[in-house]
């Protein structure tokens, strides 16, 4: 079935997004500095793993 995994990575790249929104979000309101520095690197591990999706040729 052509197109199935295009879909489901356009899905994939929606839920990474929604993802780094709620990071984003819990970054504000984080505290300590260690909370905010493991917060940061997983909205930065998401981002690179939406740069990659990008890339994605059906």
């Amino acid at each position: 079935m052509p197109g199935k995994a295009k879909q489901y990575v356009d899905q994939s790249m929606s839920t990474v997004q929604n993802a780094v929104s709620s990071l984003q979000q819990a970054l504000t309101s984080a505290e300590k500095p260690e909370n905010k520095a493991k917060i940061q690197q997983a909205i930065n591990s998401l981002n690179t793993a939406a740069d990659q999706l990008r890339q994605y040729k059906d």
